[in-house]
């Protein structure tokens, strides 16, 4: 197996935590994302120390599936991992593929429940077409929202998802729209933003992350 890995280099990665979200009822992945070194230790086993947060191990004992970032040659790749064993403050862990996946987004995405980035309204032409939506995708490049006005927009429309509880408000073009558990999910390409989106989403990012390692406990 040849893996772009080099012993005892720091890597970043993330572990998806499993999270419900109340107003829509519905399941959504949360990436909390760390860092480690990694030891080789074998030809398909390695050993994740150093990691940090450090209080983010304990999600390993849960969820024993994470993600390293790599980079080889300019070119990004996900390695998928499987935990082997874990102690207080190191993971053994494989890959679950003997190539690691070359990522083909420009740009991460990151999943909120509504709670999290709070209500917005959707506006067409300057006309109110939904209050009450949720942003529960957010990347540089892209939105996703839960629409609970079905069938009051489609692909191709230009509209502006504002926030209603801080001065937050993006512009962006559906480019695709689908229907699950009662509501609208629709996805778009951001084209303007009131505010720097990536100091945004990192804001959020963090509170989040915070919220849900300290109620682990």
């Amino acid at each position: 197996m040849n893996l772009p890995l080099s012993d005892g280099k720091r890597y970043s990665g993330e572990i998806k935590i499993k999270r419900f979200c109340e107003k829509y009822g519905i399941d959504m992945d949360f990436s909390l994302v760390f860092s480690g070194i990694v030891n080789i230790s074998d030809e398909n086993v390695f050993i994740l120390h150093s990691i940090n947060p450090s209080p983010i191990l304990k999600f390993f004992k849960k969820e024993n599936r994470f993600t390293l970032f790599l980079n080889s040659d300019t070119t990004a790749y996900n390695l998928k991992a499987l935990v082997k064993d874990i102690s207080e403050r190191k993971l053994i862990f494989q890959a679950e593929e003997p190539t690691p996946i070359e990522e083909k987004r420009r740009f991460h995405r990151f999943y909120f429940c509504c709670k999290d980035l709070g209500s917005f309204i959707i506006e067409k032409d300057d006309r109110i077409m939904c209050e009450g939506a949720c942003v529960f995708e957010l990347s540089r490049s892209g939105l996703g929202v839960i629409n609970s006005c079905i069938g009051s927009l489609k692909v191709g429309d230009r509209i502006t998802v504002k926030n209603t509880d801080e001065d937050f408000k993006v512009e962006i073009e559906i480019l695709h729209l689908g229907k699950r558990e009662g509501y609208e999910f629709l996805g778009g390409k951001i084209t303007k933003t009131n505010l720097n989106l990536i100091n945004y989403i990192i804001r959020k990012y963090i509170k989040v992350s915070e919220k849900i390692i300290n109620e682990a406990g």
